[in-house]
């Protein structure tokens, strides 16, 4: 069986991140698998594919990803594969076009990883995309939540399955512990509280509310950001502003994320939404107390575990931070209840159930 994992890029992402973990894992477990990019740029992500011995097709380097004409490159492919898995719009589209021109008998899995999405609501797009999903002969949810969004856009009749994004809880745990590689840091920041947010510098992440409670914290506690993104320079201006500044670094993209998670006493997602919150979970798998905003994709994975706090609301982030400081008992009971629920979502289960799709589809 011949697999061909299709996504936009290998920037960074949760959808990504999921494509890095996943595909060595299955060619392990004795599955053809290969990568298909509409964008081929060798981002950190693509190299990491790359020395894992991943076959990565590129149908351009530098490509506009949302070019129709992609469609035309990936018919050329399609039958080549018994099955394609494809993640993320528009190659959700294109795909669906190539085999509707084709008449490919190449069986199609599309992966939904978001709960929101500006096409959703729209009546053109609605139209649109009932068509666009029945060529699909799968799709997966990766919460509830998502689940039952993308029904509300499309009506009931789809047939979606949620199976959760998994990560490998032993690795992420291990690796947090072996701190070494941020040793410059462990000492810049000695006795001060560290928060950690991984995440892009986009709207949905919206770290403008953590910034915003750093402000009303003790000045000895710092905040980490890792990730990069189009919001990042609003952010640094933000900071400035509210002469919160020399408490945070600005880290960008970072390789050892799970030795950060290691160096860190909280992590805090702030986002809008999510489809499946995998940095709150990765947080978890670290055995950190973990705060995040009470919003699909993340409400779900947390609550009862971990810490929620109303989105948007940096006073009410602040004062859960506080909490967290003040009684060393109460966080430590938080992180081994995060720990715990992190095991649900072992990257063992997800790669499982996605392998029983593969062979039965």
């Amino acid at each position: 069986m011949k697999i061909l994992r299709v996504i936009n890029s290998l920037n960074i992402g949760g959808a990504e991140r999921s494509v890095l973990g996943n595909v060595p894992v299955h060619i392990q477990n004795g599955f053809d698998v290969e990568v298909l990019l509409l964008n081929g740029t060798k981002t950190y992500f693509y190299k990491e594919l790359s020395e894992k011995k991943v076959e990565i097709i590129c149908l351009g380097e530098n490509n506009n990803i949302y070019n129709p004409l992609l469609i035309f490159k990936i018919c050329k492919l399609i039958k080549n594969y018994d099955v394609l898995h494809v993640s993320l719009f528009p190659a959700l589209y294109w795909v669906a076009f190539a085999k509707f021109f084709t008449r490919a008998k190449t069986k199609l899995i599309f992966t939904e990883h978001n709960t929101h999405n500006k096409r959703m609501g729209n009546l053109f797009f609605k139209v649109l995309e009932k068509f666009i999903y029945n060529q699909y002969d799968r799709i997966i949810a990766i919460s509830p939540e998502t689940e039952k969004n993308l029904k509300d856009h499309l009506g009931n009749k789809i047939p979606v399955k949620t199976i959760y994004n998994g990560v490998d809880v032993d690795k992420i745990f291990l690796e947090s512990i072996e701190i070494s590689s941020f040793d410059i840091l462990t000492k810049s920041y000695k006795n001060k509280i560290i928060i950690l947010q991984v995440a892009a510098f986009r709207n949905q992440k919206d770290q403008d509310t953590l910034i915003r409670s750093l402000s009303l914290l003790n000045e000895n506690v710092h905040l980490l950001f890792a990730g990069d993104g189009p919001r990042l320079k609003i952010c640094k201006d933000l900071a400035q502003k509210l002469n919160v500044l020399d408490q945070i670094t600005f880290l960008g993209i970072q390789s050892n994320i799970n030795a950060l998670y290691g160096i860190s006493d909280i992590v805090v997602m702030s986002s809008h939404y999510e489809g499946f919150g995998r940095a709150a979970v990765e947080g978890m798998a670290a055995k950190n107390p973990v705060i995040a905003s009470d919003v699909d994709g993340l409400s779900e994975i947390v609550r009862n575990y971990g810490i929620l706090f109303e989105a948007g609301n940096h006073i009410d982030l602040s004062e859960k931070i506080n909490k967290l400081i003040e009684d060393k008992n109460y966080s430590q009971f938080v992180a081994e209840s995060c720990f715990n629920r992190a095991k649900d979502f072992d990257i063992k289960k997800m790669i499982s159930e996605y392998e029983e799709i593969y062979t039965t589809v």
